[in-house]
């Protein structure tokens, strides 16, 4: 198969960290005069270092291929799985990065024509994620800036099909256009004034956390105040959001669609002021999303993700509104009203996360991993 690059997965960058490790262990033990362990620890680290899960585009066949085997010095050894996905039914790819983790997506039909996307990541491999995109033919969903033109932005466009095609759950079933839409208040962004008091309590109970550790050394303790630090963040957040939000003189939480204007309550503008807004003096009204996968390691198959509004704003000729998420409002029949009555929108793919303490919660294990890896090493070798 003649392919222009290859990308490696994250999950097979982190195997190879941990076949280092394991490689290591199997030098201290020989050093140590354990052969039996050393052995043992040798051959864990040529199965680690064997796992292949890697991403190609193959020119003379047209296609993306991902492939999951064990394979060492260039022989397979096992075959764990394979997709291939013909660049005839690809109908998006769009990339994207954070810090050093890239990843791109494929959105394609499936074999009963039903919209799916396969999420790839990596890590530190951009040059080749690009080369990869352009073999293809494909342009890189690059989003616009916030100077960008108006035809740059008229491009971006969204319309029922296109956001069938991203919300095909949702937007493929028979549902009646609905008029009003509650905002959840907590759910809504922290004021950038009030975050100092979130720092504060977070601080606070990690200061606790400390003390215990120090004066009792009980490990099992200070894990529990840990987390309780991490949920104090989310806690007062939501507390602050939902009084920060509540307007006592303008107490509705509802925006409502109709046919020629939107009714937006004051809680989503920063003096306060419920307004009827227009169709046109509605400037812009921008989404992004980005799709939700449980792991960042090992991305599922397609048809156990799904695609989510991470922030709506409305830009108006009053100014713009506070971002809306999926959270703080129910997304999807916000977009099929707005679609159906043929309001200016567009909707762009973002890097940012669906659920951070999802997110949040795969490092969490990673480290508590890496802990009791490095804690074993240094009991048992060194």
């Amino acid at each position: 198969m003649t392919s222009t690059t290859v990308l490696k997965s994250v999950s097979e960058s982190v195997t190879n960290g941990i076949a280092i490790l394991c490689l290591f262990s199997s030098v201290f033990h020989l050093a140590g005069s354990s052969f039996l362990e050393a052995l043992i620890y040798l051959v864990i680290s040529l199965l680690l270092f064997a796992f292949r899960n890697r991403l190609m585009f193959d020119p003379a066949q047209k296609q993306f291929v991902i492939t999951k085997q064990l394979s060492l010095l260039n022989v397979r050894i096992r075959r764990i799985g394979e997709r291939v996905i013909p660049l005839a039914t690809v109908t998006e790819v769009s990339t994207g990065c954070n810090k050093q983790l890239n990843y791109i997506g494929i959105s394609y039909l499936s074999e009963n024509e039903e919209p799916a996307v396969y999420s790839f990541s990596c890590l530190r491999q951009a040059d080749k994620l690009t080369a990869l995109v352009s073999a293809s033919g494909f342009d890189q969903n690059i989003q616009p800036t916030a100077d960008a033109d108006a035809d740059r932005r008229s491009a971006t466009r969204s319309t029922p099909t296109s956001l069938a095609r991203l919300f095909p759950l949702f937007m493929n079933s028979n549902r009646d256009i609905e008029e009003r839409f509650s905002v959840l208040r907590c759910a809504l962004p922290t004021p950038k004034h009030k975050l100092h008091i979130v720092w504060m309590v977070v601080g606070a109970f990690a200061l606790m956390t400390c003390f215990i550790l120090y004066s009792s050394q009980n490990y099992i303790a200070g894990l529990v105040f840990l987390v309780l630090t991490y949920l104090s963040y989310w806690l007062t957040s939501l507390l602050i959001s939902n009084k920060h939000y509540f307007v006592y003189h303008s107490p509705c939480n509802q925006i409502k669609v109709e046919e020629n204007s939107l009714l937006l309550p004051a809680l989503l503008f920063t003096d306060k002021q419920a307004r009827e807004v227009k169709k046109d003096e509605v400037n812009d009204i921008k989404v992004h999303w980005n799709t939700f996968t449980v792991s960042d390691l090992d991305r599922l198959t397609a048809s156990t993700r799904r695609n989510h509004i991470v922030d709506l704003v409305f830009d108006t000729e009053y100014g713009a509104t506070v971002s809306l998420s999926g959270m703080s409002v129910e997304a999807e029949p916000l977009l099929l009203a707005l679609t159906h009555w043929q309001y200016p929108l567009s909707i762009e793919r973002t890097n940012k996360a669906v659920f951070p303490m999802v997110r949040h919660f795969q490092y969490g294990i990673f480290m508590s991993i890496l802990g009791i890896i490095v804690w074993a090493m240094t009991t048992f070798v060194i």
